[in-house]
């Protein structure tokens, strides 16, 4: 398989056992090879983020330092690659943010469509608004 680069919602899914994507997500992340599955920083803060928010999680929400260790463990496992940013996003971002109205979603979706595309990796995600992006490989998960 093309390595890809897994959207928060793929990692998020996979981290809680209670979300309702878990199985789907586990079941890609057991199929991967090493260093295939893509998290960059963006992402990461974004999880950390979502992991220790008590609305979502209530009590099984973690302080960030925790949320931090569980993304160390994620990230040790071979089949995680931590990415840095391609030289290419630059000129690939602004070509994805051509919306008719300005939205705050879109421009993280666009970020990182553009390092999707700039890093040669394509996209794993649960959410079918990135289909919107030309020139980005998405691999939808559904059940």
């Amino acid at each position: 398989m093309k390595p890809c680069l897994a959207d928060v919602n793929v990692w998020f899914a996979l981290l809680v056992i209670q979300h309702e994507h878990h199985k789907l997500a586990r079941r890609w992340f057991d199929h991967l090879a090493a260093d295939e599955a893509g998290l960059c920083r963006l992402v990461q803060l974004a999880l950390i983020r979502l992991l220790a928010n008590r609305s979502i999680l209530g009590v099984h929400a973690l302080s960030a330092a925790a949320a931090w260790d569980l993304l160390a463990t994620l990230a040790a496992d071979e089949r995680t690659a931590f990415l840095a940013e391609p030289s290419q996003i630059d000129a690939v971002l602004p070509t994805l943010l051509q919306y008719p109205v300005p939205t705050g979603k879109l421009v993280t979706d666009a970020y990182l469509a553009a390092f999707a595309i700039g890093a040669s990796r394509r996209l794993v995600t649960l959410d079918r608004g990135f289909r919107r992006f030309r020139g980005l490989q998405v691999d939808l998960l559904v059940r």
